[in-house]
């Protein structure tokens, strides 16, 4: 519609007057004529040797597209595949990354899965699985025969700007390249990730992420849509590879990789606590109190008043959390940090009917990490007056312990202050993954930013 009126227009205009002609042609300077008294010659910048220019995106393709395979995760008793992801080869003998996710059913309930590598145009392989790195998502997965076609990993990040294509199966679709920029590490992330600007789809992860030489820049994993990917540095990838290439057979079973999955959690979480420790507790305003502000870099802030002319009180939420986890299955989650504060008042409400609403949003159960009765136990919970300063509080501090990981529980402190003049600050503080020593420090570090300013 809007083309044909833009034709028909363009046909119904006057033919505007031509330009006059020019009587006679500027004079310009011969190649070897000296440029006029007072200018510059212009800057001649010869053009780039052919040598020099990256290649065309279907030359790097069809140069190294044999050296990424589609993961396939292998149900059983079926014979049929459950999930995908993408994986590239590391070595001559056969090692390949790809990430920790895709392969987690092997690491969980390997009586139940096993997996095999698709490479383009060939039949499925069986690999087993070597070693894994939970917190930065990776494993090292290996063929049972040598391959003759791997990547090199880059020795150190490129410039940001860089051209870069990511590769792998999307959707499942086949082997894939897609262009994109490299943006440099995320900001003030828990977790290193690289920003990078094009598409990664499902059935991506794993993959990699290269120059146009085909170095080894990153592994997909993970994505918000509309050009905006994440990538593993690929740090992380050599340093697996070589614990890997030294693994021995009789340590890739499933209990050694449940063991080792337990010694990464419990390092993570004594780092994340002693970044904490030795970090003072900032403190944030909410209304006359004063409650735990942002921690540190990697916890995102937010605050809100929803405002319902229907309710007889004012709540208030000031929320910080880690915006990432580590994923130890598809139900299980991990290595989280949250609070949340409310701030709740009223001019309505007596005295009783204040003191009751108070009691509803202590008793209400904060957000939980995920998990399955599989995975953790149910929550045991202690509740008791405390003293924070010149503040009474009413807490109760819940621990729930992991059943595969000996040593790690999840933490709920729930902690309010007793309302006074119909108003008070209620708070809940939420770790996941920590060790009950460590839980029970930052609990109360955490209990000692809270405080009344009035």
């Amino acid at each position: 519609m809007f083309a044909f009126l833009a034709l028909a227009m363009l046909a119904q205009a006057p033919v505007p007057a031509p330009p006059p002609a020019i009587a006679q042609p500027p004079v310009l300077p011969q190649p070897d004529e000296p440029p006029p008294e007072g200018e510059q010659a212009p800057e001649v910048v010869p053009p780039l040797p052919v040598a020099t220019l990256p290649p065309a995106t279907h030359e790097l393709f069809e140069r190294i597209k044999r050296r990424v395979a589609q993961v396939r995760i292998i149900e059983r008793r079926s014979g049929t595949k459950s999930s995908i992801g993408s994986a590239f080869f590391v070595s001559a003998d056969g090692h390949a990354v790809t990430n920790y996710h895709v392969v987690s059913d092997l690491v969980f309930h390997p009586e139940d899965y096993t997996a095999e590598l698709v490479r383009d145009g060939q039949e499925p392989v069986p690999v087993k699985l070597v070693d894994v790195d939970v917190v930065h998502d990776l494993a090292v997965v290996r063929l049972g025969q040598p391959v003759s076609d791997f990547f090199a990993l880059l020795d150190k990040p490129p410039p940001q700007g860089t051209r870069l294509f990511a590769m792998g199966n999307p959707q499942d679709l086949g082997t894939t390249i897609v262009e994109g920029t490299y943006n440099g590490l995320v900001q003030d992330a828990l977790y290193d990730r690289v920003h990078f600007s094009g598409a990664i789809n499902p059935g991506m992860s794993g993959g990699p992420t290269l120059t146009g030489e085909g170095r080894v820049v990153g592994i997909n994993v993970a994505t918000m849509g509309n050009q905006v990917g994440f990538l593993v540095p690929v740090d992380h990838a050599r340093a697996l590879l070589t614990r890997a290439l030294a693994v021995k057979a009789e340590d890739t079973g499933s209990e050694a990789l449940l063991a080792t999955v337990r010694t990464q959690l419990l390092d993570h979480q004594q780092r994340i606590t002693e970044r904490l420790l030795a970090t003072p507790l900032p403190q944030q305003s909410l209304g006359p109190y004063r409650v735990p502000g942002r921690w540190l870099p990697f916890l995102k802030c937010w605050g809100d008043t929803p405002h319902d002319p229907e309710t007889p009180y004012t709540v208030t939420n000031y929320q910080c959390s880690s915006e990432d986890d580590l994923y130890l299955s598809s139900q299980h989650r991990t290595g989280v940090v949250a609070y949340n504060h409310q701030h709740v008042s009223s001019t309505k409400l007596g005295a009783l009917r204040f003191s009751a609403l108070s009691s509803a949003f202590f008793g209400s159960d904060p957000p939980s990490v995920e998990a399955t009765r599989e995975d953790v136990t149910n929550f045991r919970c202690h509740s008791e007056f405390v003293r924070s300063g010149a503040l009474t509080l009413r807490a109760g501090l819940c621990l729930r312990a992991y059943k595969k990981f000996p040593g790690l529980y999840d933490l709920v402190l729930r902690a309010a202050t007793l309302p006074s003049a119909g108003q008070g600050v209620d708070t809940s503080f939420t770790l996941a993954g920590f060790s009950p020593e460590n839980a029970r420090k930052l609990a109360r570090h955490y209990l000692e930013g809270l405080a009344w300013t009035k």
